[in-house]
């Protein structure tokens, strides 16, 4: 038996149950099932973008989404709709093998190989996810092909925007595409990409290895270099590296330490948050910073931190993601589902409002780059939470959920997971097997937890927070582990040296909202007490006379005079 193969994920089969799975739902029912899909194949169908914008991400960037939304629910209309939009996109392909947005004579300028990438990295998660169909793999290999013989001789960090960044961030899926073959397809684009260092201003991945900082690096721009720093971490998994190990680890510790923000997410200097710029020291100015956060930035940032910790294992990368999803991702979410911001509030440190994203090329779906990849990074969660590993089960998310799956010998099993997380830290997980059996559980134990404890077949551990923790035992059919995490109110100093703290619950970053509390007054810093959330909020905690609530329900009614700030003076 092909144990990988049996053991992969079911659709379906993680069903969270909390305000993640929640805004999931609303995602699919909102948005994705709005989308007009038809409208996302037509500038392939008639290659008119002659005007140099990005239409050719829109297909790609939102049905990525759209079948990662699939194996979460298993909804068949979804499935449907991935169909039919597959093969309406594939009937564009031209007998040369191009699968392009753009006309002959503006090939492969301006943004031309980025909207190819995300058609390739759509067509490469059908053939993983929904269908493995060689025709899928034969499509790709083409359009591939066909890209090389347009090159010719020009280096691809050549072409495109952003020093060549956003061309060069095809590589992850360029990667994946030879490994799905067997076949050298795109190894001369490979080779450029990684011999060149993603730009053509200096080599990205030389220069994170020598501890260059990221706002350094390139043209700084954030969204794209940590496409190509996944890309190099996919690449690695066929031909290992030390230096470029250490380039990607180092780009990993630099952009946390010095760019992301107490939400997690990260981007400034422009008017819509997409820059590397010592973000996380500028996070509580005032001015001069540009907008805060662009949500591109952020899943970017989470696909980047998927391909490290499966590099790495470090729970701490997971917590990471964790902070990203709580807070940054779900706080740019409108709460109905069908919206999503571009940047952030802005500023942290004083009175914002939170706006969704407008129509961002004219007369085109009202579509915007944001607006597609918000439900990438929601997607995402799922499959983050909960998954099968060699040896058993790895459990990264506590949110309440069903999960089903194999165990190692291929014997069905279900795991539910019970409590109020992140509100509490008591958390309860009931195992039902088909008969006992050995297996692992591994489950991350947060770094903010001061301490935890793990209770199982009558024993007690005290695991070290910020790692995770594996208990392997043989599991009787009906099986329950109990954990308890110190949800401790902590606050957190800025990093820019000032004196304003942000206040934060667990996973989840608290703040000021109009509706609540007068934002911008001081607090002091004591004991919180959970109060009862009005309608249209998570969660709440009272300070002294301060109400704060998590940071994704804070502004969420979407008007100027419904204000939030996260970094706050103390009283």
């Amino acid at each position: 038996m092909n144990c990988k193969t049996e053991r992969k994920q079911a659709p379906g089969s993680i069903r969270l149950k909390g305000i993640l799975g929640n805004a999931l739902q609303k995602t699919i029912a909102n948005r994705l099932k709005k989308v007009n899909y038809k409208e996302l194949v037509d500038p392939f169908r008639f290659r008119n973008e002659d005007d140099g914008r990005w239409r050719c991400e829109f297909w790609g960037k939102i049905v990525r989404s759209t079948i990662l939304a699939w194996q979460d629910t298993n909804d068949p209309e979804l499935l449907e709709i991935i169909e039919a939009t597959v093969k309406d996109l594939l009937s564009t392909q031209t007998a040369d093998g191009c699968i392009s947005s753009y006309p002959e004579d503006k090939q492969p300028n301006g943004w031309d190989i980025w909207g190819r990438k995300y058609v390739l990295a759509a067509l490469l998660r059908y053939y993983e996810i929904v269908k493995q169909d060689e025709a899928i793999l034969e499509a790709c290999c083409r359009m591939v092909d066909h890209l090389e013989q347009q090159l010719g001789e020009r280096p691809i960090v050549d072409f495109g925007f952003h020093s060549g960044l956003a061309a060069s961030s095809i590589l992850t899926h360029l990667v994946k595409l030879a490994r799905y073959t067997g076949k050298p397809v795109g190894q001369k684009l490979i080779d450029t990409i990684i011999s060149r260092g993603a730009t053509y201003v200096h080599n990205v991945y030389h220069a994170a290895e020598d501890g260059v900082s990221p706002a350094e690096m390139g043209n700084g721009k954030s969204y794209e270099m940590s496409g190509c720093f996944e890309g190099l971490c996919e690449y690695l998994k066929e031909c290992p590296d030390e230096h470029y190990r250490k380039s990607v680890l180092n780009y990993y510790k630099m952009v946390l330490s010095n760019e992301i923000y107490v939400t997690g997410t990260g981007g400034l200097k422009d008017g819509c948050g997409e820059f590397w710029f010592n973000g996380a020291k500028r996070q509580t100015w005032l001015r001069n910073t540009g907008s805060l956060g662009e949500t591109c930035v952020t899943v970017a940032w989470l696909h980047f931190c998927s391909a490290v910790l499966e590099m790495t294992g470090d729970s701490r990368v997971a917590d990471e993601m964790e902070k990203s999803f709580y807070n940054a991702l779900l706080g740019a979410m409108h709460p109905d589902g069908h919206g999503w911001m571009h940047r952030n509030p802005t500023p942290l440190a004083g009175p914002s409002c939170r706006k969704t994203v407008g129509e961002q090329i004219k007369g085109f779906g009202g579509h915007d780059c944001c607006l597609a990849q918000g439900p990438e990074g929601i997607s995402m969660i799922p499959q983050f939470s909960f998954r099968m590993i060699e040896n058993g089960i790895l459990i990264n998310g506590y949110e309440a959920a069903d999960c089903d799956f194999l165990t190692p010998a291929g014997k069905t099993g279900s795991l539910q997971i019970m409590g109020e997380y992140p509100c509490s830290g008591e958390i309860k997980l009931k195992l039902s097997l088909e008969e006992p059996e050995k297996f692992s559980v591994k489950l991350r134990i947060p770094a903010w937890s001061s301490k935890a404890e793990i209770s199982a077949g009558g024993k007690v551990f005290t695991p070290e927070s910020g790692e995770y923790f594996t208990l392997e035992q043989v599991w009787e059919k009906d099986s329950e582990i109990s954990i308890r995490f110190d949800m401790n109110f902590r606050t957190v100093k800025d990093p820019g040296g000032s004196d304003l703290i942000a206040f934060c619950y667990g996973p989840l970053v608290l703040a000021q909202d109009s509706r609540l509390t007068e934002v911008g007054a001081a607090v002091k810093a004591g004991r919180a007490d959970a109060v009862t959330a009005p309608e249209g909020f998570n969660f709440c905690w009272k300070i002294g006379e301060t109400v704060l609530c998590d940071y994704a329900s804070a502004g969420n009614g979407y008007s100027p005079e419904n204000t939030l700030q996260v970094w706050l003076k103390e009283e």
